[in-house]
């Protein structure tokens, strides 16, 4: 089973919900399994079946498509769903709104009767900061931040755009949020061989400030120290997600990225990487005075506000997946609102935001 989480993870962000699970898996008991995880303005759409989870791989033997009567509820008003080749599941056309409560029960006549309720939460902000001058033009990063990352000492960094989530919540009761930051570089390099410019987009590297980290709940406010030595000085790659809630961010505020601005016109080397992401060989590459002078910076950033049950559902997950690659670890129970049988009935509201800022650089 621990295999397709990863799968699962992928396709949704996924959250949690309150009751432990008694699912022995696919050989186990059958009964009535319900699985939803519904985004504010879409239509929720319900996954009925007798012995997949969400952790587990859906087959035509165990999705039921029929004998199940479905009745959604959304703020008291309940209308009965039915099953849709279209969306693969069982749904009332409805869309699911902001702070709506939604309710679902299904009966089949050998799996009895499974009930689930959950409240959709409100969407909140994301925001960006302009350019600022933090670094030393010309200095490499492997100059600013060690041998560690020797991978890019080829490239030097010019300036920092901050990337600021303005977020909000309630003022009296917790939130809960996952957060997706994907930054990348696009320039253009001239291409010998077909007279035009070719397109190169790459991850760069990015920093999270320590005060970020501690309303991440990535580290201890009372412990941290917060200078460029310490903490600040860690640098992330490539897509990273983070699950909290707001228990620092009600009174210490926005969460901000710096994204480094590399300057693809200091390029010396061009990599080769084998299996499992090593470098294999690597060749001199000047193109210097191939490439254009602009550079664009993007910020891809989901912000996805949870419900409180996606969140323990996520965070259960979360440490569900942990647990299967290390020995003897203690085992994880996938938390779910269930009652009746199993599964998930989960709902989040989505806002995303795509910044972008054109650099200059000769």
């Amino acid at each position: 089973m621990r295999q397709y989480l990863a799968i699962i993870l992928s396709a949704v962000i996924i959250a949690s919900c309150t009751k432990d699970i008694d699912y022995k898996g696919p050989d186990g008991d059958r009964m009535l399994i319900v699985n939803c995880i519904a985004k504010a303005g879409k239509v929720p759409v319900f996954e009925m079946s007798h012995s997949a989870f969400f952790l587990d791989p859906y087959y035509s033997g165990n999705i039921l498509s029929s004998s199940v009567d479905v009745s959604v509820t959304i703020n008291g008003q309940t209308g009965s769903a039915h099953y849709s080749d279209s969306l693969k599941g069982y749904a009332d056309n409805r869309i699911l709104n902001q702070g709506d409560i939604i309710s679902v029960k299904a009966t089949h006549p050998e799996y009895g009767t499974v009930t689930a309720t959950d409240t959709v939460p409100y969407i909140q902000d994301c925001s960006t900061q302009g350019y600022t001058q933090k670094y030393v033009p010309g200095q490499t990063i492997r100059q600013m931040f060690g041998r560690r990352n020797r991978k890019y000492d080829d490239s030097t960094v010019d300036s920092t755009w901050v990337v600021q989530v303005e977020i909000g919540g309630r003022d009296n009761e917790p939130d809960f949020y996952f957060l997706t930051i994907e930054p990348t570089m696009t320039w253009f390099k001239y291409n010998d061989l077909k007279a035009c410019y070719d397109t190169i987009t790459d991850s760069i590297l990015y920093k999270i400030p320590a005060r970020t980290r501690i309303l991440l709940g990535q580290a201890n406010a009372a412990t941290t120290v917060l200078d460029d030595a310490g903490i600040d000085s860690r640098l992330e790659y490539n897509k990273r997600s983070f699950i909290f809630d707001d228990l620092y961010l009600k009174d210490m505020g926005n969460v901000s990225f710096d994204l480094l601005m590399q300057k693809p016109d200091t390029l010396e080397y061009i990599y080769t990487y084998g299996k499992d992401s090593v470098k294999t060989d690597s060749m001199s590459y000047s193109i210097a005075n191939k490439i254009k002078d602009e550079v664009i910076y993007e910020a891809n950033i989901k912000l996805y506000t949870l419900s409180g049950t996606y969140y323990r559902y996520h965070k259960s997950a979360k440490d569900f997946s942990s647990s299967s690659t290390v020995l003897m670890s203690e085992p994880v129970t996938i938390i779910h609102n269930v009652t009746g049988g199993a599964g998930i009935l989960a709902t989040y509201a989505l806002r995303e935001l795509n910044a972008r800022h054109t650099y200059k650089f000769k």
